[in-house]
């Protein structure tokens, strides 16, 4: 016979289950050296499983995801939340605004990056229980409140199942809040606040406690990393203030000296930003092989063909493209005579450039192809071989850092860059004169 407590659990498992699920989606930008998630909507079961799934997809690369939920299902949120924690992921909740208004784009991981609905500029609900199982938190627009029940099942329920119920999902939201780190006062804000009322956290709370690195994690980084002393931070915001209030770099009556002692301070701020951010990839990169039990790489999911195959694109129109494929304008062309179109990375492809010509406009006349930044010796190893099955041996290039090939119809030179990001490989194919 079926205890009353296990029937309870039974009713907490089935509830929620009409809700549609969240819009959970890749942010992958240019070459794919930013990969984040996009929680957006509704949080409702099986979202987890789809979360999981675009982590796997990128192999251990993607490194934060931005929260544009009002709220769903609190055990479903829990469960990415851990998730989170456990990959070390960063999380972007909105802004404030002056206001108080929830603000997305402009203030982010990514200055442009907007949820496809507007409604869904915010963090609320099971969506600050996602959020705060981060271990950097960005974000000071989150709204809170006690886990409900969806109506509908909780209120068949007899009185008393009702009670044990609700103290087992308040149970379940203090143990999670204790696990993250959330300090009891707040706990008691959170689980006090009902369901039809919401609480905004004043930003006060929200830069104590949630904001940026865990405590923990913000003292060992600096103590791992060469940092600047409280007073280089003081005379580098000085001279910070200084630049700020002029109108260009010459009128800001620096002495040489000051702009020596600037350059070395930024220098300085420069080694720490770099160190930290080498300690915080390599990190992601354990803990996505402890938390999957496999071993991360950059070829395992990649669809080499893609890079051959962008040759199908010399040749074609602007237009007819952007109808029949995802293609942008690309607002950074290289001139005002030259116009292109952009595609980003994905998890499986390289981002894509194609230009035309001033005598040929809005045609495609060469392409540009690039890997994520620093990649494998595999990964390149893969990419030439796939490369040499569909277009034969190279005609030329010294087969280590250059591989060029001659055909009918276009000329390709594979090459290694040097970017700010790291070392990334270079496509770059040509069509030849008929």
């Amino acid at each position: 016979m079926i205890s009353r407590t296990a029937a309870v659990l039974v009713i907490l498992a089935t509830l929620c289950f009409e809700v549609s699920a969240a819009d959970i989606r890749p942010f992958i930008s240019g070459s794919g050296v930013l990969r984040e998630i996009v929680i957006e909507g509704k949080i409702a079961p099986g979202d987890f499983e789809t979360f999981k799934r675009i982590i796997r997809e990128n192999n251990g690369r993607v490194s934060g995801v931005y929260c544009f939920s009002p709220g769903g299902n609190f055990y479903e949120a829990m469960k990415i939340g851990r998730a989170m924690r456990a990959l070390e992921l960063h999380s972007q909740a909105p802004m404030r605004d002056p206001s108080g208004q929830a603000s997305c784009g402009g203030s982010g991981l990514s200055l442009d990056l907007k949820p496809n609905d507007p409604n869904n500029c915010t963090c609320a609900s099971a969506g600050f229980f996602l959020h705060i199982g981060a271990v950097h938190r960005g974000g000071t627009y989150l709204a809170v409140h006690r886990p409900y029940f969806e109506k509908g099942e909780f209120g068949n329920l007899s009185e008393a199942d009702a009670r044990e119920a609700f103290n087992a999902l308040q149970d379940s939201a203090r143990n999670y809040m204790t696990e993250m780190g959330v300090p009891q006062h707040v706990q008691e804000e959170v689980l006090a606040t009902p369901s039809d009322k919401g609480l905004l956290l004043d930003e006060k709370t929200i830069k104590t406690y949630f904001w940026l690195d865990l405590p923990y994690r913000h003292e060992w980084l600096k103590n791992k990393c060469p940092q600047l002393s409280s007073s280089e931070k003081q005379q580098l915001s000085i001279y910070s203030n200084r630049l700020r209030r002029s109108r260009n770099a010459s009128t800001a009556d620096l002495t040489k000296q000051e702009w020596a002692d600037l350059d070395a301070l930024q220098k300085k701020e420069d080694k720490e930003r770099k160190c930290e951010i080498a300690i915080i990839q390599r990190g992601q990169i354990e803990a996505y092989e402890k938390y999957f039990n496999v071993k991360a790489n950059d070829f395992a999911n990649q669809n080499f063909s893609k890079w051959s195959e962008a040759t199908k694109y010399l040749g074609k129109h602007f237009y007819d493209l952007m109808s029949e494929e995802k293609f942008d304008e690309d607002k950074d062309a290289l001139s005002d005579v030259i116009s292109s179109l952009r595609r980003d990375a994905t998890a499986t492809a390289p981002s894509v450039l194609l230009f035309d010509t001033q005598s040929k406009p809005r045609v495609v006349a060469s392409i540009n192809l690039l890997s994520t930044p620093n990649p494998s010796s595999e990964y390149i190893q893969r990419l030439v071989k796939s490369l040499e099955d569909a277009w034969g041996k190279p005609s030329g290039g010294n087969e280590a850092s250059e591989w060029r090939w001659t055909a009918k119809e276009f000329f390709a030179v594979l090459k290694k860059e040097t970017f700010a990001e790291g070392p990334i490989i270079d496509l770059k194919i040509e069509a030849r004169r008929q």
